[in-house]
């Protein structure tokens, strides 16, 4: 199977801010330090797909406690993990974990990795489906189970798997304080630069094909699943109508048994096989709410991801071309002065009177704007290339992380019709015992004595 990793290459490009001061991704790691980051030449990472699915890090969600009481009651998790990767200190590790904390591995992750796509984490997306006291078992229990899924594609991750973020949450230790210091960032790579320029443009001059098509794909799967999910609330509105008709039918059987006392028995029987139904209905509702659809929302929020790392790609094409095109405002503007044309136009004209209504001599000022552009070109040059790197880096990441995504949703998919299938037959499956158990009970009645006319002589 092809392996997916982070190239060399991309981990000595620093992804610093291009916009706004802000940065739209985190910087690569110290390449310096004693402690690599995951993606760094020193301790690069190389894992298949199928090792890092099943065998590499395997991480379990379980047991959950309640702390506290009233509006300081708070939920955690058991985490514990067993892995044969070499960036761990055991193959073994346990600790507790609450919902921050999850929220903080997320958050960690994005900034660290703006190339990866990271899983949606529960929370962050639709969850109607998680309804009612948020310290009721059911919804204590659909969280964890949430948290669960999230944990297992961050895991099969072959970056994510290995990041140190990943290696403070599985040991035990407080995450939210941790490295507050670390996450001020180095100067950014455009702050010598106009970065004015840089913001007023905001699509990409020469689109590539390939992520046109990634975009194009992920808009169109996205909107197929909102029309899944649409479609199956109306079914489970229909199958949750039907549970309730059914208790109710169930209702007027016991009633009619009640009344038509030759036959009270195999009413109440058959009664009974009613109400077994309508639980069966109930839970394959329930089931099919908790997996399928919380399956389908999660995929949902999957794109968004998607789509982000998309977005960030396309402004680190934009940061070069407009690099580019500026420096070569620059360039044609120093060619312009060397031949003594200046500025050219009017506003030319004007700025000459204004010099010569200053006794500004023409020759120094034209020798100080042109040391002026040598200076102004030589740095462009210097981060017109080194933004081509970044640019072209992050954008080999992306084909990776897009690769790694579509393989992974066959796997999910997989997994969420199995236990969809697995739902119908225990559904259809059970509904048949329940039915073939009664059969007897009504071919026991008698019909002479149904018809029996009833004794008035009393």
């Amino acid at each position: 199977m092809e392996e997916v990793y982070m190239s060399e290459e991309y981990s000595e490009v620093p992804w610093e801010s291009d916009v706004g001061n802000k940065p739209t991704s985190a910087p690569a790691p110290d390449l310096a330090s004693d402690e690599a980051g995951p993606s760094s030449p020193q301790s690069p990472v190389s894992t298949t797909f199928t090792l890092t699915a099943n065998e590499a890090l395997k991480v379990t969600i379980d047991d959950s406690q309640k702390h506290g009481e009233g509006s300081s009651a708070f939920i955690t998790y058991a985490v514990s993990s067993k892995t044969t990767l070499p960036t761990f200190p055991r193959t073994t590790l346990s600790t507790r974990r609450r919902f921050q904390d999850f929220l903080w591995l997320h958050h960690t992750l994005m900034e660290e990795y703006p190339a990866c796509i990271i899983p949606p984490v529960p929370g962050k997306h639709r969850m109607e489906y998680i309804t009612g006291d948020r310290f009721s078992s059911e919804f204590i229990e659909k969280r964890r189970h949430s948290l669960q899924t999230y944990m297992n594609r961050i895991t099969r991750h072959p970056t994510l798997q290995v990041s140190k973020a990943m290696r403070k949450f599985l040991e035990t230790g407080d995450l939210q304080s941790a490295d507050a210091a670390s996450r001020n960032r180095d100067s950014h790579v455009f702050e010598t630069i106009s970065d004015v320029i840089l913001n007023v443009v905001t699509k990409v001059r020469k689109p590539d094909e390939r992520f046109l098509e990634f975009r194009d794909s992920v808009d169109k799967f996205e909107e197929n699943l909102k029309t899944v999910e649409r479609l199956h609330a109306k079914l489970l509105k229909e199958q949750n109508d039907l549970e309730q008709e059914t208790t109710d039918f169930q209702g007027s059987l016991v009633t009619m048994g009640s009344m038509e006392t030759q036959i009270t028995e195999p009413l109440t029987e058959f009664s009974g096989s009613v109400r077994e139904v309508a639980s069966l209905l109930k839970r394959k509702s329930s089931r099919e709410e908790g997996d399928f659809v919380s399956g389908i929302r999660e995929y949902i929020a999957y794109c968004q991801s998607v789509k982000e790392v998309l977005r960030v790609r396309d402004q680190k094409q934009i940061d070069y071309e407009e690099l580019e095109r500026y420096l070569t405002q620059e360039t044609t503007e120093r060619e312009r002065t060397l031949s003594g044309r200046g500025d050219g136009g009017i506003t030319g004209f004007i700025k000459d009177k204004y010099n010569d209504f200053r006794n500004i001599n023409q020759e120094q000022a034209r020798k100080l704007k042109l040391d002026r552009l040598e200076a102004r070109i030589t740095e462009l040059r210097e981060e017109v290339e080194k933004s081509g790197r970044v640019s072209a880096a992050f954008s080999a990441e992306v084909v990776k992380e897009m690769n790694l995504f579509n393989s992974v949703k066959v796997e999910d998919f997989k997994e969420i019709l199995r236990d969809y299938t697995e739902s119908q037959k225990e559904y259809y499956e059970k509904g048949m015992k329940v039915w073939d158990d009664i059969i007897p009970v009504v071919r026991g009645i008698e019909v002479d004595q149904a018809l029996r006319p009833i004794d008035h002589t009393d």
